[in-house]
């Protein structure tokens, strides 16, 4: 006689309602959305978290800083304006940019690893595809419908337009998301090499930096503030690479040696010498 098989349980546990709220949060609001699709992976440590979180709160805290400076000369749209700008322009430069140090890593990795590099581009391209779609599907829409006419009664309008003013509201959060992870990963680098991400950071801030100071567009702002401002964010950024630099080489990441960490030739004898 075959075993009895024992009945699947349909009793509804905590765990999964707490999974359902949190799958309906993530299709609510577009902040959680774009942080699902991406986000690249955190590493499992602690300082991984925190290096993760401190790069989060330097942006928060700068543009807060910009925006207290200089609200006796700018208003916050201006403000919001040209940070928007400059995240464009360093998603953009990253995008051309991307794969130029693919190609240096494949002719520098050690043949035995390079394998691996293509499971990341796989990844990068995977996101940079979906953040261009998502960038580029109102502009789209905007052609596809461009001369329309519709004949709707009036309480069907009404309701099209709310319909429209929450999807509109919904999406521009998105898109600016959107953007926000393509500028703060520098295209998804990561992805292919965790030390190309913070090498890159500094790359185009430095970038667009200089760009700045070379035309002198203060809009206003006195000069000294100004340059103290763009200073600021500069020296930022490569403080934080810095330390997210210096955590992956210690973690054991090096360029030759692929996207995956390899243990330290003092940590490599040790572990020798205790299976002996």
């Amino acid at each position: 006689m075959s075993a009895e098989q024992p009945r699947r349980s349909r009793e509804i546990k905590p765990d999964h309602v707490i999974l359902a709220f949190r799958v309906i949060a993530h299709l609510v609001f577009p902040w959680l959305t774009a942080k699902f699709l991406y986000k690249p992976r955190v590493g499992p440590r602690r300082r991984d978290r925190a290096l993760d979180r401190l790069a989060f709160w330097r942006s928060v805290v700068g543009l807060l800083a910009v925006l207290v400076a200089t609200n006796g000369y700018l208003s916050p749209f201006v403000v919001l304006s040209d940070n928007y700008g400059k995240a464009l322009r360093t998603a953009g430069y990253a995008l051309l940019a991307a794969p130029l140090p693919f190609l240096v890593l494949l002719a520098v990795t050690r043949s035995g690893f390079r394998s691996e590099l293509f499971s990341g581009g796989r990844r990068m391209l995977g996101r940079g595809a979906l953040g261009l779609a998502a960038l580029g599907l109102p502009l789209a829409v905007f052609f596809a419908a461009d001369g329309g006419r519709y004949f709707v009664d009036s309480l069907t309008e009404l309701l099209l337009v709310l319909i429209a003013v929450v999807v509109i509201g919904w999406y521009a959060t998105f898109w600016v998301c959107t953007l926000y992870w393509a500028a703060r990963t520098s295209f998804w680098m990561s992805e292919i090499h965790p030390l190309l991400a913070p090498v890159a950071s500094v790359f185009f801030v430095l970038l667009i930096t200089v760009q700045e100071i070379i035309q002198l567009d203060t809009k206003g702002v006195p000069i000294p503030l100004w340059l103290a401002l763009n200073l600021c964010g500069l020296a930022s950024t490569l403080a934080l690479a810095v330390f997210e630099y210096r955590h992956a080489w210690s973690t054991g990441f090096r360029f030759r040696g692929g996207p995956r960490p390899v243990p330290a030739p003092g940590r490599l004898d040790r572990t020798k010498l205790a299976g002996q």
